[in-house]
């Protein structure tokens, strides 16, 4: 089997704009820049609108526990949190002694930590714990509260008002979604692209520095500020533009520049130019992306050629018959692993029980694996 290495070759490609007047440097190697567009407008039903507590908010006696070494007070308004992000307030100020416990009012929030509506839920049962937002995590297994009664008087009602954060919100949501349907428009362009297109392969060049994004024509209803509604329609426009090469052109332009600097005695593994050893990266741009400059590896593999029908591979049986004939299998085998155009080699005798191989050259037969 001849010996194979890896060659590479790497390049500097400029990808020009059609129609552009770029001011390219000359004798360098220029490729299309495919500017791929989807422009998309869309309306969307917001219905995450923000909720106005109407119901009441439950009552619950909290005893704080003391067992630090020191004396703890608390001004009204402390808040403190159970485990299910429920957080209930002081309704007055407190003191705590040294290894002691004090019992005082306290009454739920109409929203829990994750912006929930509390309501009935604040009737909780008795016997929980409650930790101080508002002390250090040491500080809170010494002390912290607990309510030796369930909570009452907690009822859940509510109604959906409008505000200008909610439009904000609803504004952020359509975005988010017209930029999933663009990149999903552009990436069906680039496979329509590539399926009707032979020998050509669309790559597109993922660099937020390339990708033009622009928002537009947003309709939001702000005339219903304020008011009781539960859903509002919201819309807006996008223009998302990204730059793609043709991958397969820059494959066939290095790969017959690798060719050329190919010696005589050597032949390029066709097989081992493919896509996915390309290596790009974008080095420079116009400010107005005219154009787009980028480095670019290949690698691949070139062998030795030892057919017995090339002039080569006549000069290397030669070569090998004139070295190994009349020796041993095993000293026969040692020179031709030690040749430089042999990556394997393999010695079958015939008859087999010859131990040497023929003195006669022409009887030496050699065949590439």
């Amino acid at each position: 089997m001849s010996r194979e290495d890896t060659i590479s070759r790497t390049a500097n490609i400029f990808l020009v704009l059609s129609g552009s007047l770029a001011d390219v440097p000359r004798r360098v190697r220029v490729l299309p820049l495919i500017p791929l567009t989807a422009v998309l407008q869309e309306t969307v039903t917001f219905d995450q609108i923000s909720k106005k507590f109407m119901g009441m908010s439950a009552e619950v006696w909290m005893t704080i526990v003391n067992t630090s070494a020191e004396e703890y007070s608390f001004q009204k308004g402390t808040r403190f949190m159970n485990q299910a992000g429920v957080i209930v307030r002081l309704q007055e100020s407190v003191r705590i002694p040294v290894g002691g416990t004090s019992r005082v009012r306290a009454k739920a929030d109409e929203f829990d930590v994750y912006g929930e509506i509390i309501g009935e839920r604040g009737n909780i049962p008795a016997g929980l714990k409650w930790e101080i937002p508002g002390l250090s995590k040491e500080e809170r297994t010494r002390v912290y509260g607990e309510n030796l009664q369930a909570g009452t008087g907690g009822t859940t009602l509510y109604s959906t008002v409008l505000r200008a954060e909610d439009l904000q919100a609803a504004q952020r949501m359509l975005e988010q979604e017209l930029l999933t349907a663009a990149k999903q428009m552009v990436e069906e362009e680039r496979v329509l692209w590539n399926a009707q297109k032979e020998n050509a392969w669309l790559e597109i060049l993922y660099y937020p520095e390339l990708t033009r994004l622009t928002y537009a024509d947003f309709i939001l209803p702000k005339q219903f500020i304020g008011e009781e509604v539960r859903t509002v329609p919201v819309e807006g426009r996008i223009t998302y533009t990204v730059l793609a090469y043709d991958a397969q052109a820059l494959l066939d332009l290095l790969s017959d520049e690798l060719t050329a600097h190919v010696r005589d005695e050597r032949e390029i593994m066709p097989d081992t130019f493919q896509r996915d050893r390309l290596t790009v990266h974008v080095i420079d741009y116009a400010d107005d992306i005219s154009w787009v400059k980028l480095t670019v590896d290949l690698n691949g593999k070139e062998r030795y050629v030892l057919d017995q029908f090339s002039p080569t591979g006549v000069v290397f049986g030669r070569r090998v018959r004139e070295k190994i004939a009349g020796l041993s299998q095993r000293d026969a085998l040692q020179i031709l692993r030690n040749m430089p155009e042999v990556q394997k080699a393999e010695i079958s005798l015939w008859p087999p029980w010859n131990t040497r191989i023929s003195t006669i050259p022409s009887h030496i037969v050699i065949t590439e694996q």
